[in-house]
């Protein structure tokens, strides 16, 4: 282990040891959101290191970025922010834990947390199937079990709503000095990032990275805090708080905006427009299920390769129109990256259900695929993605699904609900990982704790958060 792994597993090791202590005058919920978040947002990526950052090498976690799959290193920002905010809640709150009930929406999670030890009857495992399901536990089951603790009820979903807000807006000053800069506060901290110079130009200025593993994961997040900072503004109950609430807001909107993340502020334009608007909210909850069953086909047509997007963007006189739109507006990345994801078809469809159990299975590309959800397929299969998103389709279901007048239900359904927010940054976050390496991991937080029906106050009336 050299001087650089040294030091940050030290920086690991010291943030799992403080989180408990600098969280402990606050409510359990809130504790175990700021441990988690603050680990997610502001601890190096990993222990590996990349000596050139203008080249990743390919045994490199890295290169898959890691936060949310196993690959070769276990220790990572992700697994020491679900450790400690686990560690948190046992000493905060340990009678919680007795309490807890399995039920059967927490079976897809944990069989995802299993199946690389299932895959051994079918393939070799890498990293070794022991590894890789401890990984699955500590960065899903951990984040999924602690939501379903601390945040199933409206107080706990706005103490995770106010951390993830707050903590963010400490990011400003980062922000400010990194889009004016093509300096890097990470490396002045941390060492070299692999991914420090990628899409670092932007329209104006540049993009900030901050702390996280690449520029479009922070343009996702900064829209993702500003999306639920306009709801949180939206529905304070107390005037005083909602000045400055709305003032929050419009900090975070302009740095989401300075991101320049073109796809990531497009998805925060339609989320606004569903939580801001009675009409979308309502044609939201009419097409959900139409929407997600011609996505799963759409999905399914892609995977299968029938439809050969490479010959017919090289050979047909549209597609090639459609392709050099795309690179004449500036938008040629995304030309790249379905490139890339064309190129990978046929090695997942070598093992396309069970999946291949190598988080490498891309190297005989020379290049991986740079979709979150085909490198899940490809190192997983069909089974592990159906496991990984099945509850949180379901969790967003409960947040949308349409319920008449007369259900009592539908005070839940409000648009004051917090959770109605968190399906919607839900949504968001998985239509981004069709192209992007990466998932915004408090997904699995808001998810766990929507999945079934709130215990706590009624939306319609005031909880000791709302202020």
């Amino acid at each position: 282990m050299n001087g650089d792994m040294d030091a940050t597993t030290l920086i690991y090791i010291g943030f799992l040891l403080t989180g408990t202590a600098v969280t402990i005058k606050f409510q359990p919920a809130m504790a175990v959101a700021i441990a988690y978040l603050a680990g997610i947002i502001f601890l190096p990526v990993s222990t590996m290191t990349v000596p050139d950052t203008n080249h990743v090498s390919a045994d490199s976690p890295y290169w898959i970025m890691p936060v949310a799959l196993p690959s070769v290193g276990f220790l990572t920002k992700a697994s020491v922010a679900s450790l400690t905010a686990l560690c948190v809640a046992l000493f905060r709150s340990a009678k919680t834990f007795a309490d807890f009930r399995p039920h059967w929406v927490d079976i897809p999670i944990f069989a995802l947390c299993l199946w690389p030890m299932l895959q051994l009857a079918s393939t070799d495992a890498s990293p070794d199937a022991v590894q890789a399901s401890l990984y699955l536990f500590v960065i899903w089951g951990t984040p999924w079990l602690l939501a379903r603790l601390f945040f199933n009820d409206r107080d706990g979903q706005l103490s995770f709503i106010d951390a993830f807000v707050g903590l963010t807006l400490l990011l400003a000053p980062i922000a400010l000095f990194e889009s004016w800069s093509d300096a890097r506060i990470y490396q002045w901290l941390y060492g070299p990032h692999p991914f420090a110079d990628v899409g670092i130009d932007r329209y104006i200025g540049h993009r900030p990275l901050a702390m996280f593993e690449d520029g479009n994961q922070y343009g996702l997040w900064m829209c993702c805090a500003a999306l639920m900072a306009i709801w949180r503004a939206k529905h304070a109950s107390v005037d005083t708080h909602r000045t400055a609430r709305k003032i929050v807001a419009a900090i975070l909107l302009t740095l989401a905006v300075a991101s320049q993340s073109v796809g990531a502020l497009v998805l925060l334009a339609f989320g606004a427009a569903i939580l801001l608007s009675g009409p979308a909210l309502m044609w939201l909850r009419k097409a959900f299920v139409p929407m997600a069953l011609l996505f799963a086909l759409a999905m399914s047509v892609y995977l299968s390769g029938v439809i050969p997007l490479r010959t017919i963007a090289k050979e047909t006189a549209v597609g090639h129109a459609i392709w050099s739109g795309l690179r004449a507006s500036g938008r040629g990345s995304l030309s790249w990256r379905i490139g890339q994801d064309q190129k990978a078809l046929p090695i997942i469809q070598e093992n396309l259900i069970a999946g291949s159990g190598q988080w490498d299975w891309w190297q005989p590309l020379g290049g991986r695929p740079w979709g979150f959800i085909l490198l899940m397929v490809g190192q997983f299969g069909l089974i592990g993605i159906c496991l990984a998103f099945s509850s949180m389709l379901y969790a967003m279901w409960t947040r949308v699904q349409p319920v008449g007048q007369s259900d009592h239900r539908n005070r839940r359904f409000s648009a004051g609900d917090p959770g109605l927010v968190f399906a919607v940054m839900m949504i968001l976050v998985m239509l981004d990982a069709l192209l992007n390496a990466f998932v915004i991991l408090p997904l699995l937080l808001i998810a766990g704790g929507l999945v079934l029906p709130s215990k706590g106050s009624s939306p319609d009336r005031p909880s000791t958060s709302d202020t």
